[in-house]
Parts: structure tokens; sequence; C-alpha cells
């Protein structure tokens, strides 16, 4: 059966892993063999409270834009569509958390490659987000960078608020990339970046001082 043909009814036949339970408006995880291919989906169906189905409809919409504008970037997992209007279907990289792997099995060129990979994003007119959360990065098997969870990506120019944040949530990611940089190879962290990592923008902190409570308020209605 092609990965077409793969729904709700026989998810489970292919499932071969659950790699993550789901909760709240947290998605599930599963890996899924199917037709030679090893795919993941993710899934928002668990969400127990009617907003928190309702939000997980709207990440999908939001997480799939962002995955078809990326579509056959380096280093992004490839879209293959929807299983419905609460799953994604993602290509399966065999990769994990960078800040998991010893430091000695980082090359030195990974994180001009990591940097070519979000500048890359930008230039499509995406920004993660969320490369703060340093999980978000992982090292494949050919030890190069994988960048995952757009969930929180914004695209410019979808809406006026995108195009006043857009600006400041690129400076995020950059600032997701030498923290990480810093954290696993800081001898290779230059004096330009030690000093973006010491100061933040007014309206970086403005956007941080609105996104957390807003967050907050998401999580708590997903639970009632």
């Amino acid at each position: 059966m092609s990965i077409q043909g793969l729904n709700r009814q026989n998810l489970s036949d292919y499932t071969t892993e659950v790699v993550r339970a789901g909760r709240d408006a947290r998605p599930e995880v599963k890996s899924v063999s199917l037709d030679g291919s090893d795919l993941v989906v993710k899934d928002y169906r668990s969400g127990k409270s009617l907003f928190g189905r309702l939000l997980g409809r709207f990440l999908v919409l939001r997480e799939k834009a962002a995955y078809e504008c990326l579509d056959g970037l380096r280093g992004v997992p490839h879209y293959y569509g929807t299983l419905d209007a609460y799953a994604l279907i993602l290509q399966h990289m065999p990769a994990q958390r960078v800040t998991e792997v010893a430091p000695d099995a980082v090359p030195p060129g990974f994180f001009e490659l990591l940097a070519e990979i979000v500048d890359n994003l930008h230039r499509r007119g995406i920004a993660h987000g969320d490369l703060h959360k340093l999980d978000n990065i992982l090292i494949d098997e050919n030890a190069e960078p994988v960048i995952l969870d757009f969930t929180s990506a914004i695209m410019t120019g979808s809406n006026p608020l995108a195009v006043l944040l857009f600006s400041a949530l690129c400076e995020d990611d950059w600032r997701g990339v030498y923290k990480l940089k810093r954290e696993i190879a800081p001898e290779q962290l230059t004096a330009q970046e030690r000093e973006f990592l010491a100061r933040r923008s007014l309206g970086e902190r403005l956007f941080r001082r609105v996104r957390e409570p807003f967050r907050t308020l998401i999580k708590r209605w997903a639970t009632d």
C-alpha cells in the first residue's frame, strides 16, 4: 500500500513504535513503516478537551504550511501529507538530539551547515520560533544537522502580526544556534556571536514577555 493509503483506520497496522505519548495539547508521535518507507506520524487526536482538539487542528494547519514551504530543503524532514485534520505524516530521519552526543562526535563543519539551514529557512520566509529549545536540533547518521518541530513557526506575510514578529523570531532562531554552539563547541563561538548572546533587543524582550503567558494560558485551556 502506498503512503497515500495510510489512514486513521489502518494506522495501527503499520505502527512500529509509539515514540511519545500524547497529552493535552502535546501530540502523540508514532514510528510507522509502510511501502518501504520509515515515517513519523505526529497526532493531536489524543487531546481530551474540546479546546485541545481545536488547537491540534490549528497546529496541524500551521505546521503543514511551514513544511510545504520548506519542501526539498536540506536538514528538514520531507512532508508527505496529513492523516486527517489532526495528524501530520513526515519522513523519519534517523537522528538523535545533538545535546546527547559526545562533543567530539560533532564535526567542525556542523555549525556552518546548521547556519546554512537556518538561513535558508529565513530566505523561504519561515522563522522556526523554537530553536532556543535545543531538543529541536538533531544530528543525523551522517553527522549533519536536522531541524524538527515547526509548530511555532511564523511565515512572513501570512498576517500583520507575522510581519511584525518575523524579524524578532529570526533573531531568536540565531540565538538558539549560538546557544547550542556555546554548549557543545564554545571554542567555535565568535566574539560577535558572544556579544549577540549577551544582549536582547527591545522587540525580542517584548515578544518573550507576551509569548510566555500566552503559552501558559493555552496549555491550561487544553487540559480543562
